[in-house]
């Protein structure tokens, strides 16, 4: 029997599902890492499990406008997928976010359900580390983001959004930017004084920790930057003492996961991001 729970208070929701997320840090990184950021008072726009005879199947998290992140603590067959559909149809989903075959199906049951349109918006994959396999190859030192850079990250940051086809404003990218550099873990890669790349540690854990906001401008790319930026921050956060360090990339950009995977990145999984809009 499948059923759906919805939560309002944010602590009741986290005694219940941060245990069974836990259980795969580095798979749940994205639910995980926001609910680990979440405060008692904090108003998320959505909180849900999922329940197979009465047990966690998906746990359901919002606190982005476009999209509710779904987790899968254990598998549903396709029968199972749509009457978790029927019942999801009466809530407002912008978007899904999480394994790839789980979200496509379930986004076209509910995209038809609510006569509207599914498109898939990203194609990603999550690698793990555990190992450094290889260090820094090019020039350069790892320096940690302070706020006399915020110019300069303000710039990456927007870049980096438009690149990756979410665009910000640049009072959005100067927020970004002061919230990363405030949480300590925002770091650029130096070269004979001139930064030319830059990579952000988020979403701790208990034992994983997240790379993103990769980007290197486009007159410094194919000089092995970025690689030597990620690979030592990855060390960092080992160094640390988190047990791994997990990423997002780009599947269709066969450049950055063999660079990742030369670093010592796994393939985990793959994750897919649907966006739902009106027939046209």
């Amino acid at each position: 029997m499948i059923q759906l729970h919805r939560y309002r208070e944010v602590q009741e929701f986290k005694n219940q599902v941060e245990p069974l997320l836990s259980k795969n840090e580095v798979l749940h990184n994205l639910a995980l890492g926001i609910l680990h950021s979440l405060q008692e008072n904090s108003k998320p726009n959505f909180m849900g499990v999922i329940l197979k005879d009465s047990r966690a199947a998906l746990v359901l998290l919002q606190t982005h406008p476009k999209q509710i992140i779904l987790s899968q603590i254990q598998q549903l067959t396709e029968d199972e997928l749509s009457e978790a559909a029927e019942l999801l149809q009466e809530i407002d989903i912008p978007g899904l976010v999480g394994e790839r075959q789980m979200v496509l199906y379930l986004s076209q049951k509910l995209a038809d359900l609510k006569n509207q349109e599914a498109s898939l918006k990203m194609d990603q994959r999550i690698y793990r580390l555990d190992k450094v396999k290889k260090a820094a190859d090019a020039e350069g030192v790892l320096v940690k983001a302070r706020l006399e850079h915020l110019p300069l990250v303000t710039e990456w940051i927007w870049e980096f959004m438009g690149v990756i086809g979410d665009p910000v404003s640049k009072e959005q990218a100067v927020k970004t930017g002061e919230a990363f550099i405030k949480a300590e873990r925002l770091f650029l890669w130096e070269v004979n004084g001139k930064y030319v790349s830059i990579a952000n540690a988020t979403r701790p854990t208990a034992h994983n920790i997240t790379i993103n906001f990769v980007y290197t401008p486009q007159e410094e790319r194919k000089k092995g930057y970025a690689s030597s930026c990620v690979s030592t921050l990855s060390q960092l956060m080992l160094d640390r003492g988190f047990q791994t360090t997990s990423l997002y990339t780009d599947m269709t950009n066969p450049t950055s996961n063999k660079i990742y995977m030369e670093i010592g990145y796994e393939h985990v999984a793959d994750s897919a991001l649907v966006l739902f809009h009106e027939k046209k």
